[in-house]
């Protein structure tokens, strides 16, 4: 059998192959971010998604696993790993084993003081929370696996699919803050009303994500092949819509997305290299109409966007005190005290939930209830323990291996064989340092749809790495 990922000779049958790949991750992508965009288990949707990415994971395995792991052994086995955790965490245990890990001795108690036996039990206290948790991981799996079997031009055509996802989630953000509080353009129950929130269900995981569009921005623009006033024409483009972005992330009223814009922003440095006109620039008069008619266009999105966002509340609100954020900071001594009563092995994926409410003090109890700790890193702690922080480890030991290697391969030119896959390693790795950054304080990869984001970035970072050894 031929490979056909990346860096793999075509055979014959290798461009239905890739065509085939190509058209799943278009349909997981898309699917994903109309109908997943929530960080809630409990979401109607899940009943149509979850089956669903299981679909698309079994069809996948089928298809394309040889290809992935030929192209990216090294975040494939880290893939695994991640995969296996939620699955430990459910297997039965003996009673004299599970009552012996800390944290359990509630659950014995409760047994006893019931007069029942005890009976075998999984590390996990909640263990529907926890096959949640392990069947969230089928679509960025699969999303994994597709990226890494796609050849060089579907990797720019999914550039594409992820701006054009961004800037749809944009614009549906900007008619919801325009419009009413209780629009039908809102698509989740819960969610953040008279705020932008886009394709998703909270304002921060939309100001994320429309952060993560600047160094897509970068990467397209430097995959730019044609004449000079074309390409002035595409610096307009990208320069319009990066400036869009500004009141878009605005309007969802995020201070965390106002931050990770400037880290966008300050990414396309990094992210964008020139790309070469090869061809003759054509009369001026041709080159003054395209930079006339990019830079108008940029006149009129940006005077359109400024006056939305001052007619919305979200810039008032970036001025008030969070309520939220507040009660992330006084629930954390609490969160930090059941840390400590479930170490080192955890209280169970996806069981936040359950675990706090156990120590959550009288002065906290609300009428709503404190669905994450709004901190990833802290609630991994909690939920997996050390085996949880050893694959954050591994995770970051992988992304220092891809700076290092792409510092070296930075001044590639675009002439040179390998140079897309690097642009794109670049704009993965800012992507992944975005989601990392914001999982301090909040939980964006709770979010299916951003799930698969990071899984993308994670396949390109490996591809870039391959192609730099290569």
């Amino acid at each position: 059998m031929q490979k056909t990922g990346v860096f793999s000779s075509q055979s014959s049958t290798a461009p239905s192959r890739v065509r085939f790949a190509f058209l799943l991750l278009a349909a997981l992508l898309c699917t994903g971010f109309l109908i997943a965009g929530g960080a809630r288990d409990d979401l109607l949707s899940l009943i149509f998604w979850r089956p669903l990415s299981m679909l698309f994971l079994t069809v996948v395995l089928a298809t394309h696993w040889r290809d992935a792991w030929q192209d990216g052994r090294g975040i494939m086995l880290l893939a695994i790993a991640v995969i296996t955790l939620p699955m430990l965490h459910l297997i039965p245990l003996p009673p004299a084993i599970w009552s012996s890990l800390p944290g359990r001795e509630l659950l014995v108690a409760i047994y006893r003081d019931a007069g029942m036996a005890l009976p075998w039990q999984p590390l996990s206290i909640a263990q529907a929370r926890t096959w949640n948790a392990l069947f969230s991981l089928a679509a960025p799996l699969a999303a994994l696996i597709l990226v890494l079997s796609i050849d060089m031009r579907s990797q720019r055509h999914l550039v594409l699919i992820l701006l054009g996802l961004g800037f749809v989630s944009g614009v549906i953000g900007m008619l919801q803050a325009i419009g009413p509080a209780q629009g039908p353009l809102y698509f989740y129950r819960i969610t953040n009303n008279g705020l932008s929130v886009g394709l998703f269900s909270n304002r921060n995981h939309q100001a994320t994500f429309l952060a993560a569009m600047y160094p897509l921005i970068a990467a397209n623009l430097s995959f730019f092949k044609g004449k000079p006033e074309q390409l002035n024409f595409h610096r307009a483009i990208a320069i319009a819509g990066g400036l869009l972005l500004v009141p878009l992330i605005l309007m969802t009223g995020s201070r965390a997305g106002i931050v990770l814009g400037l880290m966008g922003v300050a990414s396309t440095w990094w992210v964008y290299r020139s790309p070469v006109a090869k061809v003759r620039s054509a009369e001026r008069k041709t080159d003054v109409r395209s930079r006339f008619i990019g830079f108008g266009l940029v006149g009129l999105l940006l005077v359109f966007a400024v006056i939305v966002a001052a007619r919305t509340t979200a810039v008032q609100r970036l001025l008030e005190t969070d309520p939220a954020g507040e009660l992330r900071f006084s629930a954390l001594p609490t969160i930090m005290e059941a840390v400590g009563r479930f170490f080192p092995f955890g209280s169970g994926l996806g069981t936040f939930v359950e675990t706090y409410q156990i120590f959550e003090p009288n002065s906290l109890i609300a009428a709503t209830y404190f669905n994450h700790a709004h901190n990833d890193f802290v609630e991994l702690l909690l939920t997996a323990g050390v085996p949880a922080v050893l694959l954050v480890l591994w995770a970051a030991w992988l992304g220092l291996v891809a700076i290092r290697s792409q510092i070296r391969t930075r001044g590639l030119s675009s002439e040179k064989p390998g140079f897309q896959a690097q642009v794109l390693g670049r704009a993965g790795l800012v992507i992944i340092g975005m989601l990392a950054l914001n999982s301090a304080a909040d939980y964006p990869l709770r979010v299916p749809s951003l799930m698969m984001l990071v899984a993308v970035a994670a396949a390109w970072c490996s591809n870039a790495y391959r192609a730099a050894q290569k």
